[in-house]
Formats: structure tokens, sequence, C-alpha cells
């Protein structure tokens, strides 16, 4: 069965950083090294929010199974991602996930 859960997060803060996959090969004798660019760019998303420990328990849920998918904050459409890592204090109700774009 289809065991999707849908789940929305008021986010206070997303930051995006994109990343170009550069290959430096070092050419020994030769004249130092060249770049290579792999063309391949993937994103990471730093997301921040004030969620309860219910909210957090579901998080954990998406985090241990899975393969999530965003809406895409600035251009739209969905995104694959994979998490990278979790971050949640119960004091300030504060949660802060870093998401990877999962290349397909």
């Amino acid at each position: 069965g289809d065991s999707t859960v849908e789940m929305e997060i008021p986010c206070s803060e997303i930051t995006v950083s994109v990343e170009r996959r550069i290959q430096r090969t070092i050419l020994h004798g030769g004249e130092g090294d060249d770049l290579t660019d792999q063309g391949a760019e993937s994103a990471i998303y730093n997301i921040e929010a004030h969620i309860g420990v219910d909210a957090y328990t579901t998080v954990m849920g998406l985090f241990r199974g899975g393969q999530p998918t965003i809406e895409e904050p600035f251009e739209g459409g969905q995104v694959k991602v994979a998490f990278k890592n979790i971050h949640y204090s119960a004091a300030k109700r504060l949660l802060k996930l870093q998401l990877i774009e999962d290349i397909i």
C-alpha cells in the first residue's frame, strides 16, 4: 500500500546553497592540475521551524524511513531529498533540518 505521510512544517527560515560537482585532476609531470566540471548540481536546504514535540516525532519517522520529497520553495516543483541532519531543541521548540537534494 501507499503509506505516504504528508506534512506541512511552518518554516521560519529556509536557506538554500547550490554546489556544482567539480573534480580536480592532478597531472603529474604536466602543467599542474585540471578542473573538470561534472555538470551536476546539488542543493542543500537548511530549514528552521518552530514545532511541537509531536510534530518532531513525525519528522523523525520521515527521517528513518522512505524517500522524502519537498516542495521546492524557490523554483517550485517537487524535489527528492535526503536528510543530512536534524537538530531539535525542546525548550525553544526549534527544529533545524539539513536536507540534501537527491540527484536522480
